[in-house]
């Protein structure tokens, strides 16, 4: 199905435990499928009824999958780089989870006013309600906790 949806040449190398309210994906990255991957989340959020939360969602996703692309190191003799990611449908909102097999921890860097980038943790910590990072051999995960209806300073967002 994940074929049919964003095709072949983006080499989305599958789905896996797909359950309702879950979508969970393996995706070799690069612009296009980043795109596809945020919209496919955005409308399986539509479909669990929260829709309020789509936008932060996929805005959250493709900005840590466009990390993963840039910064991380891809897996052993890849050449591609390669990230798992799932978006879960849980009481009072959605959690989103990035995984690449890049141990090293992203950092926060302080952006100047003419820096084009270097805001992306940033972004992510003012979208979302909760941000954590983990390790997670032989990687690490980064988590967004989004809750419907809630304002995404209120708990306060770590890194």
């Amino acid at each position: 199905m994940v074929e049919q949806l964003i095709g072949p040449a983006l080499r989305a190398l599958g789905m896996t435990n797909g359950k309702p309210g879950q979508l969970r994906m393996v995706l070799e990255l690069s612009p296009k499928s980043i795109h596809h991957a945020k919209t496919i989340a955005t409308e399986n959020a539509c479909l669990w009824g929260v829709d309020d939360l789509a936008p932060d969602v996929g805005l959250v996703l493709a900005e840590l999958l466009t990390n993963v692309l840039q910064h991380a190191r891809p897996a052993g003799n890849r050449e591609t780089k390669v990230a798992r990611y799932l978006v879960q449908r849980v009481p009072g909102g959605l959690v989103a989870v990035v995984h690449d097999d890049d141990p090293a921890l992203p950092e926060s860097r302080d952006a100047d006013e003419e820096s084009i980038g270097g805001r992306g943790l940033q972004l992510v910590s003012a979208v979302a309600n909760h941000v954590s990072i983990t390790p997670s051999p032989p990687g690490k995960d980064i988590t967004a906790l989004f809750l419907s209806g809630g304002d995404p300073n209120q708990s306060g967002a770590a890194a």
